[in-house]
């Protein structure tokens, strides 16, 4: 019975050491030049993207925020569509772990307060993490699930994004994939019945 249990810690430990864990760099968010490093830094971004190539990524400038007059480094992304052009301002959030909207000019624009909507840093494949934050004054949990890592930093990063209002109802739930020098390259949008 011991040597079971002993070949069953074994087994967990050798399974644990192997479990996909890698630094996510800002650079697959914005389509830049992946570097070798770990440090997260505001590199230049200028990228047309997407099936359409009607998507764009510029930056970092600096935005002031109006509600706090706070000034911010930010990466702007805007994509056209029928009805016109949709402009969102992104920073890194959350202690480094993840970038998010702080500006989004639907509904006649709004502050977005502690976004998240990429993850950055160290992440294992499999790993939940959840956020809280405002968008617009209204609470929002977000809810980020790795699914697919890679183990270098150029490979591409696939995962779940949910979005819920503050009563605990997911109002959002997306898979993303973004690629080393194209930035997001899938989105499948889980349509919510509301």
């Amino acid at each position: 019975m011991r040597k079971i249990f002993i070949v069953l810690i074994i087994s967990l430990i050798s399974q644990l050491s192997q479990a996909k864990e890698r630094f996510i760099p800002l650079e697959l968010f914005t389509g830049g030049e992946i570097r070798e490093d770990t440090e997260i830094k505001f590199t230049k971004a200028n990228l047309v993207f997407g099936e359409k190539k009607r998507k764009k990524i510029i930056g970092p400038e600096n935005w002031k925020n109006s509600n706090t007059g706070e000034i911010i480094k930010v990466y702007k992304r805007t994509r056209k569509s029928q009805s016109g052009v949709k402009t969102q301002l992104f920073t890194v959030t959350n202690n480094g772990q993840c970038i998010g909207r702080v500006w989004d000019s639907r509904r006649g624009g709004r502050i977005i307060v502690n976004g998240c909507k990429f993850p950055l840093g160290v992440w294992n494949e499999g790993e939940k993490r959840t956020f809280k934050g405002s968008s617009g004054g209204k609470t929002r949990k977000i809810e980020l699930t790795i699914l697919k890592l890679g183990k270098k930093q150029k490979d591409k990063v696939k995962f779940n994004w949910k979005l819920y209002d503050g009563s605990g109802k997911l109002m959002d739930d997306n898979d993303y994939t973004f690629s080393a020098g194209k930035a997001m390259t899938n989105l499948n949008d889980k349509k919510i019945s509301k």
